[in-house]
């Protein structure tokens, strides 16, 4: 190939090499939720201060058991000072612990939601659906399975947790 077709060939594909490389280099798009305001209501056997993400979940439901690898995951190595508490919509702890070859993973802080208290109490009818909690107050709800030890969705998770619980703007000095 002469000089002069090697430089148009060149000039002719630079374009794509860039959008090639500027592709790669993107971070992956955050994962869907909706935003929340207000305080949380209390439930019993969730810690009162510091950061939950309160998941809604059951052994018989296709969704939820598509995303428990990845719920265990975050459960069993959390960004610091998240603790997920899982309420179960299941019968007993025997469906349950079946589900999970004999026995409920620990990290997991399952509860059964025994007459749907903390479901009516959030609005979490679907499932699964998981809410973020942070300090007592709601912060984000997320509605159906999620891979939760994806790179994109600890990072979100720690930056929701990050902008609640930073300091409220001051107000300007006269």
């Amino acid at each position: 190939m002469t000089g002069r077709r090697w430089r148009e060939v060149r000039r002719a594909c630079l374009p794509l090499l860039v959008v090639l490389l500027l592709s790669g280099c993107r971070e992956a798009v955050p994962p869907a939720y909706v935003r929340l305001s207000g305080p949380a209501p209390t439930l019993t056997g969730v810690p009162a201060g510091g950061a939950q993400l309160l998941v809604f979940w059951a052994a018989w439901c296709p969704p939820c058991r598509q995303e428990a690898p990845g719920l265990r995951a975050l459960a069993s190595d959390p960004p610091e000072g998240l603790n997920v508490v899982t309420f179960g919509r299941d019968a007993s702890l025997e469906e349950v612990s079946r589900f999970f070859d004999g026995r409920v993973p620990p990290e997991l802080n399952l509860r059964l939601d025994e007459g749907a208290v903390a479901t009516q109490a959030l609005g979490a009818e679907t499932l699964p659906t998981s809410i973020l909690v942070v300090d007592g107050r709601l912060v984000a709800r997320f509605t159906g399975p999620r891979n939760w030890d994806a790179p994109e969705m600890r990072r979100l998770l720690e930056r929701l947790m990050k902008e609640q619980r930073a300091p409220a703007a001051s107000a300007p000095l006269r």
